[in-house]
């Protein structure tokens, strides 16, 4: 046989072991892969579904993480992972943080909050706190209350009629993103470390220790959540009982940003940042 010959299927069987790995990067035994997005998508960051209009919403930052440079978006997809529209709500400052109510979606723009009407996509208000440094992700309770992490700084706030408001300020927190409302508890990725915050009594404790800078946390079940690790990490965490790895996708430079779920369908959905994609996948146990 042919030196060129041969020295061209060992490359095909590079390539060809290089394009399986890839794909099983994204295989978990918990975790099916339905459908992909990637059309449309520029540094995906973060994901939330609203069950009112069966819709997607993705944020781009597109840019630098830190740079006001009004080129952000946020689209929108059905749950089928159909594109609706594309450039929903543009000129963004990398626009990461998404989060709906019943009427607005609510998206962290660097230093602020906007407030974006659902029905026409317009902005509607601007949140502002001279104390807010890099504001991160955004959570709805049950009530409608909005709060805020901000990774560059020690507070969480909380979005007033106006203005940004300081909910709890702490030297317990640090390297804040990821937050979750239920009930009267907050849920909080700080300092490596899954919390907990009484919203009545601001009481901090924690639930998981060493688990990585948390960007997404979603609850599938009272007191089960599914969480991601910026790097590529997605895990399973009771607290109590420990974590479980789901995902890994770090080693293949692959990000697990801001979750998103469609309880209805059991499926998580995975903004990949720097892969410029939306995954969805079924869970299972």
């Amino acid at each position: 046989m042919k030196p060129t010959i041969i020295l061209l299927m060992a490359i095909s069987v590079i390539f060809w072991s290089s394009s399986v790995q890839a794909q099983d990067s994204l295989q978990s035994p918990n975790l099916q892969k339905m459908w992909t997005i990637q059309e449309g998508l520029t540094v995906s960051e973060s994901s939330c579904y609203n069950s009112d209009n069966k819709t997607i919403y993705v944020s781009n930052v597109v840019g630098m993480h830190n740079l006001k440079d009004s080129i952000g978006y946020i689209s929108k997809f059905n749950s089928k992972g159909e594109i609706i529209m594309n450039d929903w709500v543009t000129g963004l400052n990398a626009p990461k943080g998404i989060a709906c109510s019943k009427k607005s979606l609510f998206v962290t723009d660097i230093d602020r909050v906007l407030e974006v009407d659902l029905k026409i996509g317009k902005i509607l208000k601007t949140y502002r706190n001279h104390l807010s440094k890099s504001l991160n992700d955004v959570t709805v309770d049950s009530a409608g209350r909005v709060y805020v992490s901000d990774s560059g700084g020690d507070c969480i706030f909380q979005v007033g009629n106006d203005s940004l408001e300081v909910f709890l300020q702490s030297d317990q927190l640090t390297r804040m993103n990821g937050i979750l409302a239920v009930e009267n508890l907050l849920y909080l990725g700080s300092n490596s470390n899954f919390i907990s915050i009484d919203q009545k009594t601001k009481k901090i404790t924690i639930l998981a220790e060493n688990v990585g800078y948390l960007d997404g946390i979603v609850m599938i079940d009272k007191n089960k959540f599914i969480t991601s690790d910026f790097k590529g990490k997605i895990q399973f965490i009771e607290p109590g009982k420990g974590s479980k790895e789901l995902m890994n996708t770090t080693e293949q430079k692959i990000n697990a940003a801001d979750l998103g779920f469609i309880q209805t369908q059991n499926l998580l959905l995975v903004p990949t940042f720097n892969d410029n994609k939306l995954n969805a996948f079924k869970i299972r146990w």
